[in-house]
């Protein structure tokens, strides 16, 4: 409202709009007609909003309707207060949409190395009135976020240890990251059985648990007890210490294409290779429109990738 009055509210967006279409086209009729109203029933809206305001906005004779000196000094403020009324409504709309806010993306240092650069890029050049604010965190973090309400969307890895809504992406492939020098670098393909013995760098636990179980479990189905010389994360730091000679360790495919001199980068069998889970979550009940908006992205470029066989994840 722009205005209240102690009996009603009479200047209304409404009214107002209504005495800007008469002050446009000085007639009543074709006024009414305008605003999808019968003519008494603006006429009412205008004798109403007159004595709200206390005199006279037009002149009615005879020959016509025109402004009074009032009505031409009360037309400049009114088509303002409707024009920013219609702003406002359009804005709130674009917010319910998810075209205009923020977006608080939460991500695992894992995640980002699929399809999620391209995806923030993309989203960005279509809703540039939406800030991103990108937040990397372990999973466990993440979950703990999601439920407190600190961000709106994460991309982490089940499986998920609370009460969240998710949405399963494509898994990242594990490979074997060793050094080039190594013999097993020979092999095409290597077999679990041939990590016996071998040091093995692994991220802790608590940072990643997903990923520590699934190396574990990879290596008791095989009945090895794998030698964990050092535990370290990110996996940009691990394929680090895989060129100094420190040891060998599991890696995304993801991170393995960004390729380091030093390095080789090989599967493991037996089959299926393991893989990483990855899925967006939100918090019940809904996902904001703004994070709709980016997980629609985000489907699309797998379904292109899945199309292309290029293999996004």
């Amino acid at each position: 409202m722009i205005g209240i009055s102690h009996r009603e509210a009479v200047l209304d967006i409404r009214t107002l709009a209504c005495f800007v279409a008469v002050a446009e086209d000085l007639h009543f009729r074709r006024a009414a007609e305008r605003m999808n109203l019968t003519q008494p029933a603006l006429s009412q809206r205008i004798r109403v909003l007159e004595g709200e305001v206390g005199t006279d906005l037009f002149e009615r004779d005879r020959r016509g309707v025109a402004l009074t000196p009032a009505g031409a000094a009360f037309l400049g403020p009114a088509r303002e207060a409707v024009l920013h009324a219609g702003m406002a409504k359009a804005e709130a709309l674009r917010a319910v949409r998810g075209e205009v806010g923020r977006l608080r993306l939460g991500f695992t240092p894992i995640a980002f190395y699929g399809v999620l650069p391209e995806a923030v890029q993309a989203f960005r050049a279509r809703y540039a009135q939406v800030d991103v604010d990108l937040i990397e965190m372990s999973s466990p973090l993440l979950e703990a976020a999601l439920a407190s309400g600190d961000i709106d969307l994460g991309v982490l890895h089940p499986p998920l240890s609370r009460d969240l809504i998710s949405h399963s992406l494509p898994d990242e492939p594990f490979v074997l990251a060793l050094p080039a020098t190594h013999r097993l670098a020979k092999q095409p393909v290597i077999r679990v059985a041939d990590l016996a013995g071998e040091p093995l760098l692994l991220a802790p636990r608590a940072i990643g648990p997903s990923i520590y179980d699934r190396v574990i479990a990879l290596f008791r189905g095989e009945g090895i007890s794998p030698r964990i010389v050092q535990e370290v994360t990110p996996m940009t730091t691990l394929v680090g210490l895989v060129a100094a000679g420190t040891g060998l360790g599991f890696v995304t495919s993801g991170i393995a294409k960004a390729a380091r001199p030093g390095v080789a980068y090989r599967p493991v069998l037996p089959p299926p290779p393991p893989s990483l889970p990855i899925a967006a979550a939100w918090r019940p009940p809904a996902l904001s429109a703004s994070g709709e908006r980016f997980l629609e992205i985000v489907r699309g470029l797998v379904v292109e990738g899945a199309a292309s066989g290029g293999g996004r994840s």
